[in-house]
């Protein structure tokens, strides 16, 4: 998909020259609807000469209103309604030259209405096209009726006159009005049989791409060590005392010395200086 600016046309309702249109386009139908009074037991003058301008108008008026900057296209629709009533109204011209040369005209108005939509530069040389054709109402149509005396001009006729004058100013106005706005605009790549050439971009230095973080994973709970558990310490043996009997003095029993309450482990050389001392003290 590829995306491109395109410009469209637009009209700000609030805008003067918008505002200005619309004011001129009520005056017409005004104007119209005065000056087909008494004239509308003929069907085909109700249609072409009443129906065709208030439904044009009317529809202007709304698409203006509603669809003044997101479709202002659609107001060809109503220009188109007018130009055919205009076609119409031409057809009763009596000379035939005139009578080609107003609908020829016409149709070369919306035609370039039309393209002004695809060719904004257009608007000006409708413009331009619009601001002539009122001066050419004015002094060459409407002014030598004037000033006729011999034979002056009914209300009736002089209010139609003024409906087609009012028309054309509402045009020029909505012309004039006319703005243009960029527009993004997705476009799809066309398909062909040859590859189209596309521009070799600059080669720059490849710089090593960094690694891609891997997904942290949940780290595994560090086994605890094991605290041995404290092992009772074996208990030393004490060395027995050996128990020493004291006899109370003066005191001397014949016979062999009593044993000792616990016997001590002695060794047999100990024993024998023990019991030559004790021979000795008794001899004593």
């Amino acid at each position: 998909m590829m995306e491109e600016s395109k410009k469209k046309l637009y009209v700000d309702r609030d805008g003067f020259c918008a505002e200005a249109s619309m004011l001129f386009m009520m005056l017409a139908m005004v104007f119209r609807l005065i000056g087909s009074i008494g004239r509308w037991g003929e069907p085909l003058y109700l249609i072409s000469q009443v129906a065709l301008p208030m439904i044009g108008g009317l529809l202007f008026l709304l698409f203006v209103l509603i669809a003044g900057k997101k479709a202002f296209w659609a107001t060809v629709i109503p220009v188109l309604l007018g130009v055919a009533y205009f076609v119409f109204q031409a057809m009763e011209v009596e000379n035939e030259l005139l009578r080609v040369g107003y609908i020829f005209f016409y149709l070369v108005i919306v035609v370039l209405y039309a393209l002004t939509f695809s060719q904004h530069w257009m608007k000006w040389l409708l413009a331009a096209i619009l601001a002539a054709a009122f001066l050419f109402h004015v002094a060459v149509l409407d002014v030598p009726v004037l000033m006729d005396t011999e034979k002056p001009v009914l209300f009736l006729d002089g209010m139609q006159e003024m409906s087609v004058l009012a028309v054309i100013l509402s045009m020029l106005f909505i012309t004039l009005a006319m703005r243009t706005v960029e527009k993004p605009v997705k476009k799809k790549a066309e398909k062909s049989g040859k590859k189209e050439e596309t521009p070799v971009p600059e080669a720059k230095p490849e710089t090593p791409a960094a690694p891609e973080p891997k997904p942290e994973t949940p780290a595994a709970p560090e086994p605890k060590p094991e605290i041995p558990t404290p092992m009772p310490a074996a208990e030393e043996p004490r060395p027995v005392e050996a128990e020493i009997v004291e006899l109370p003095a003066g005191e001397s029993k014949d016979g062999p010395e009593p044993a000792a309450a616990f016997p001590l482990e002695e060794t047999p050389v100990e024993a024998a200086d023990e019991a030559s001392a004790a021979d000795g003290a008794e001899h004593l």
